[in-house]
């Protein structure tokens, strides 16, 4: 069994819905709604899930980290906060702290 979950096509996270799809079709969507973020891989793709289906990715797959779905999770620029275990906007002193690690250029840095 691959330990990496297939990540599909890219599904609008702004419904906060679950984006589980056998087959990534759209007929197949769960759409339920979505109560984890997952970051699959540490370049940043991430996906969202409801209860069952979190409980499906960590029993068959290997992901970066995940947390519970938060206000910040689709906000435009938001920041995957790993000490905080959520998403962080821009400008609050966790979010230009994540971004410095992970090397993105914020106002307060060249």
């Amino acid at each position: 069994m691959d330990p990496f979950a297939p990540l599909g096509r890219t599904m609008d996270a702004g419904r906060l819905q679950c984006s589980y799809s056998p087959g990534d079709l759209p007929a197949n969507d769960c759409g339920a709604q979505a109560t984890w973020h997952i970051l699959w891989t540490p370049a940043g793709d991430a996906g969202l899930a409801c209860d069952p289906h979190m409980a499906t990715a960590r029993h068959r797959f290997v992901f970066t980290d995940s947390h519970p779905v938060g206000v910040d999770c689709t906000m435009p620029g938001s920041a995957w906060s790993f000490d905080e275990k959520r998403c962080v906007c821009p400008g609050e002193p966790t979010a230009l702290a994540a971004a410095c690690v992970a090397g993105i250029p914020t106002e307060e840095q060249p």
